[in-house]
């Protein structure tokens, strides 16, 4: 009990001391957002009728558009490992993913596998909901003690925040449309081939923000490499359940890695990211976590290590 009590005042006097720095971190700052209009441009988006989950509305206008601009907590920029942009829309990859999440992530997609869609509904919660349950489960397993344990949830929402600043501010760098307004309007991005469809729609809803990277992407990447690194290990197994809104689904892992691939992926069996915005969401996110992990919440007397391990990465 007495370890409680003390972890309880350590936890409020940082929380205090938390919310006193970010005060002018411009979290509440308004950033004025137009959508554009040609090809390529993200637009509001439409939705499935009846939306699935319930709670999302149709074309809503873009989310938190200066949310790259809020100070990261680790990070000494958010652009710090921001990636070089999607494909032209007139390459070969540009089709490939256009094609790709054409056939598995429409609504009605009779490519889509059971186990896919499954998939996409595990993964749809919330970020730091998804990865802090992953984070406690895997302490509890290996027996960590209260003080170990709030380190590692630290470090994991530490970096899927930092994730989301950083991913915000490539998307609005970026600005790329989603796949429900590029298939929709095929005809018009000088590409022969993506052949169009006006009624298509997602499996799952498209959130209003930009498609370039998927921050759920940089979130599981950023996640699993603090795991990685924290356990010193990327072979961990564990088993987990998801939230709402799809909540009560059970899957297994054997990698932080493998856990994060299917994160990724997930998106594109819901039928709202490209695979570019994947792929490449998740290395910016394996470099966010490895930052945080080596500039923050040092334990004591390894505050100055520059700690290059790599960890099991097989």
């Amino acid at each position: 009990m007495a370890d409680l009590a003390l972890a309880r005042k350590v936890l409020e006097t940082a929380a205090a001391a938390i919310l006193a720095l970010r005060r002018t971190d411009h979290a509440t700052t308004f950033v004025p957002y137009t959508p554009g209009t040609r090809p390529g441009d993200w637009q509001p988006t439409p939705n499935p009728v009846p939306f699935d989950p319930p709670a999302a509305a149709d074309r809503l206008p873009a989310s938190l558009p200066g949310w790259g601009h809020v100070t990261p907590f680790v990070l000494r920029r958010s652009t710090a490992f921001e990636p070089e942009g999607p494909p032209r829309l007139t390459s070969g990859r540009y089709a490939s993913d256009y094609n790709e999440v054409k056939a598995i992530g429409m609504q009605s997609s009779t490519t889509r596998t059971a186990e896919q869609s499954s998939i996409a509904r595990f993964w749809y919660e919330f970020s730091t909901g998804g990865w802090s349950r992953i984070g406690r489960v895997v302490a509890q397993s290996h027996g960590l003690n209260i003080w170990d344990t709030a380190r590692l949830l630290a470090l994991i929402n530490i970096a899927i925040a930092d994730g989301f600043i950083a991913g915000f501010e490539t998307k609005y760098d970026f600005n790329f449309w989603r796949p429900v307004t590029a298939i929709r309007a095929g005809d018009t991005d000088g590409n022969g081939l993506t052949a169009p469809d006006p009624t298509w729609s997602s499996f799952l809803n498209t959130p209003a923000i930009p498609d370039y990277t998927s921050t759920h992407s940089v979130s599981g990447g950023a996640s699993s490499e603090v795991l990685r690194r924290f356990f010193h290990n990327d072979r961990v197994p564990f088993t987990t359940t998801s939230g709402v809104p799809f909540a009560g689904i059970t899957r297994s892992y054997g990698s932080f890695s493998q856990a994060a691939t299917e994160y990724g992926a997930s998106r594109i069996y819901a039928g709202i990211h490209f695979r570019s915005a994947v792929e490449d969401g998740i290395k910016e996110g394996k470099n966010i976590g490895a930052f945080v992990f080596t500039h923050a919440l040092r334990p004591l007397g390894h505050e100055n290590d520059d700690d290059n391990e790599q960890g099991d990465q097989n």
